[in-house]
């Protein structure tokens, strides 16, 4: 009782359930910024959003590769599930036809490094979120 007490002092609101805490961390996977917004700190949200989808986008331009867990390679597994922390744009990007690029391109190794960097990118905006929904950051 008195850590819920000192708890609710210190950060001037009581921490969220758990339930609300997952998917609002959920949310903010899926979509880029969406936890932020939730959270009512639009400007926070529109520049992560921002900055992560035109992250993603150019890399997309630069024809860079998406991986895959078929291989037997742990780097390609990493980086295929780096890519996958960027949410829904990289089923949305499949769905409407991107294939994954094309390896022979001159900037293709770049736009690959900005589709894993994406994907980091919303992971910290997740722990970000995360953060700001307990109380440990304003």
């Amino acid at each position: 009782m008195a850590n819920k007490v000192a708890q609710e002092t210190t950060s001037g609101h009581a921490p969220p359930k758990l339930g609300t805490l997952m998917w609002l961390c959920i949310a903010a996977w899926l979509i880029p910024g969406l936890g932020h917004l939730l959270l009512h700190k639009k400007w926070r949200a529109l520049i992560l959003f921002s900055a992560i989808l035109i992250m993603f986008l150019m890399g997309i331009a630069m024809q860079g590769q998406f991986f895959s867990t078929g291989t037997d390679s742990y780097l390609e597994t990493l980086g295929y599930f780096g890519e996958m922390c960027v949410g829904l744009a990289m089923p949305v990007a499949r769905f409407f036809g991107y294939a994954g690029g094309n390896p022979l391109f001159v900037s293709a190794d770049y736009g690959t490094a900005y589709l894993v960097t994406a994907g980091m990118l919303n992971t910290l905006a997740v722990l970000d979120t995360y953060d700001i929904a307990v109380g440990r950051k304003p």
